[in-house]
């Protein structure tokens, strides 16, 4: 209703060069926040790999070679 609303507001009071103007832009930005998005998409992928490299980095691994029946001197 209020997609209809608008195209009736644009149709009635703008004139022909204003909705010209105004779909050029639109298109404009579409494409830029589809670029956005796939910028923010690639960041978490990048973000994600950073988190999982770090977590496995925390791993602490003891290694004793002790040997049984030896004293600690």
């Amino acid at each position: 209703m209020i997609k209809r609303f608008n195209v009736w507001l644009r149709e009635r009071f703008l004139p022909e060069w204003a909705r010209r103007q105004l779909v050029e832009e639109n298109e404009k930005l579409i494409k830029q926040l589809a670029e956005e998005r796939r910028e923010i998409k690639q960041m978490e992928a990048y973000i994600q790999g950073l988190h999982d490299g770090l977590r496995r980095q925390r791993q602490v691994v003891i290694h004793n070679h002790a040997v049984k029946g030896e004293s600690e001197e």
